[in-house]
């Protein structure tokens, strides 16, 4: 059993650590029904804890019917929206200034190292170009740089569940006021699909030589 594992022995039913109940503890159901719920709304919970430090419980739930300040992205032509409650700031992109650190693909950014995440690697794409500029994001767990061609501005999008049908890394979609309809990206999930080493080589970050060829 990994730690992992361990950790999620609390949300057992009936798991406890006390050995004697009192009126309101001790029954192991508080984080049963605290997983069943968030569960129901088709959300995630992990915990990361340190022995003499703390614990942490990271809770995610999905985007749902809503309107959110979204930026609006480019991969080619083709538009997609990112939570503005993400963006720290956008970057140009020096391609000289992309290094490879362990493996990944990484930018200096006043000073601190950043890891650099071509959109196109993530959703599986091949490259059109070499992307022009980083969108600089932070979610409770990360820092990084989303490599993208373009970007769009800002919008109020009113966010739709894909219910029948929802492609790996999409939360929603919207329609812009030209009646264009764009996906709304979940950036949770595209990066769990990089594996545990959050690592993207420089090479598919360079693209020249594939585009050339």
């Amino acid at each position: 059993m990994d730690e992992r594992q361990s950790f999620n022995l609390i949300f057992l039913p009936g798991f406890s650590t006390k050995d004697v109940a009192s009126d309101v503890s001790g029954r192991g159901v508080g984080m049963d029904v605290v997983k069943t719920n968030i569960q129901k709304l088709n959300g995630s919970i992990e915990i990361k804890s340190s022995p003499g430090k703390g614990s942490t419980f990271v809770i995610s739930l999905p985007l749902t019917l809503a309107i959110l300040p979204v930026l609006l992205v480019q991969l080619g032509q083709q538009p997609f929206a990112v939570p503005l409650s993400m963006v720290r700031e956008i970057l140009p992109i020096d391609v000289t200034q992309v290094q490879e650190v362990g493996g990944r693909a990484t930018m200096v950014v006043r000073g601190e190292v950043m890891p650099i995440y071509p959109l196109h690697y993530l959703l599986g794409w091949a490259p059109e170009q070499v992307a022009e500029y980083g969108v600089l994001m932070q979610t409770a767990e990360h820092t990084f740089i989303l490599a993208i061609d373009g970007f769009m501005g800002r919008e109020d999008a009113v966010i739709k569940s894909l219910e029948d049908f929802r492609p790996k890394g999409v939360a929603g979609v919207t329609t812009l006021s030209n009646g264009q309809i764009v996906l709304i990206l979940d950036m949770k999930e595209l990066m769990q699909g990089l594996g545990e080493g959050r690592g993207v080589p420089r090479s598919s970050f360079i693209v020249r030589d594939a585009l050339a060829a």
